[in-house]
């Protein structure tokens, strides 16, 4: 439970903190703000159900899976997609982004069905490890670099270590990595939409 505390406030925070700042940028970066904050109210609310949803019961369980998924197979992916887009300056529009949206609802599912699910949530983890990675070697700024190589790391260890042959961690420490990842990854994109457009 304190694992979904502080993930819960770590979510909420970073999505103030960059919804604030969407009036200050250009329409474009705005969007890439918007759309982060959409994915981390995704990940606060899969908190917020570990957090309320205590009563037993099949309907409360299907309730909380969904969130979870909505979290981990909706709101991640995004999130590594803003930061590729900001990186490389790749500007998608509201239907794109709608589009994308649906397409990993899709992709998941696909997965899922095919007996593919696992398999699926240890690549997805690691792309996008690999995406935060690979998006701070094009940010600018050391600490926006960090940030972002952070990021990615800390998601890699959430999402990818309940999979791997290895002794689990607790779930306090998996809820606290993905926690710490959030604001980092706020931390890294707010530092570049901030900058102008290199010309």
């Amino acid at each position: 439970m304190a694992g979904d505390i502080v993930l819960l406030a770590a979510a909420l925070f970073s999505a103030v903190l960059m919804f604030r700042q969407t009036e200050d940028t250009s329409e474009e970066q705005s969007l890439l703000l918007k759309v982060s904050c959409l994915a981390l109210v995704f990940v606060a609310l899969a908190a917020l159900g570990r957090l309320t949803l205590t009563d037993s019961g099949q309907d409360i369980e299907t309730l909380q899976r969904m969130l979870d998924n909505l979290a981990l197979y909706a709101a991640l992916p995004l999130l590594a997609t803003v930061m590729a887009g900001q990186a490389m300056q790749w500007h998608w529009s509201r239907a794109g982004w709608g589009r994308w949206l649906l397409g990993l609802f899709a992709l998941f599912e696909l997965c899922r069905r095919i007996g593919l699910g696992e398999a699926y949530t240890l690549a997805m983890g690691i792309a996008i490890s690999l995406v935060l990675l690979g998006a701070a070697l094009r940010l600018h700024g050391t600490f926006a670099r960090l940030a972002s190589a952070g990021s990615g790391l800390l998601l890699a260890v959430a999402v990818c270590s309940p999979l791997l042959p290895v002794p689990p961690l607790p779930a306090f420490v998996l809820s606290s990595a993905l926690a710490a990842a959030l604001p980092l990854f706020a931390f890294a994109l707010l530092s570049q939409v901030k900058q102008p457009s290199p010309q």
